[in-house]
């Protein structure tokens, strides 16, 4: 394996634990003292919901510019799944059906996967 390959399933690792943790156990954020209305709560939607997005969408383009557009797809295919079934999945556990942002978000997210699976089927 060289450092790179190493380097990348070190990352790879890094955010399954940190992904893991904080699907199955959302109350960690606590052991971290993050709220949204204090400073280090604020930098942290920031960077997981800003920052990440803008890494994803740069990373997207790159594999676009490397003739890549069907790896590209199917990481987005990735996401969004993950994204929906993560989203079902705390709505029936934290019991947030009712919420406006839910109703909206599961059947947006939902069509946004129905096409890219539609279209990587085809590509």
């Amino acid at each position: 394996m060289t450092i790179t390959e190493l380097s990348v399933s070190a990352a790879a690792l890094y955010f399954l634990v940190f992904g893991t943790g904080f699907v199955f156990r959302p109350e960690l954020v606590d052991r971290f003292a993050l709220r949204w209305t204090d400073s280090a709560g604020k930098t942290e939607v920031r960077c997981y919901y800003g920052a990440v997005s803008w890494a994803l969408a740069g990373f997207l383009a790159y594999l676009l510019a490397q003739d890549l557009a069907t790896e590209a797809l199917t990481g987005v295919l990735f996401l969004a799944t993950a994204v929906l079934v993560v989203r079902i999945a705390g709505t029936m556990v934290d019991g947030g059906r009712a919420h406006p942002y839910t109703r909206m978000a599961i059947p947006v997210e939902a069509a946004f996967v129905l096409a890219l699976a539609a279209v990587r089927a085809f590509a």
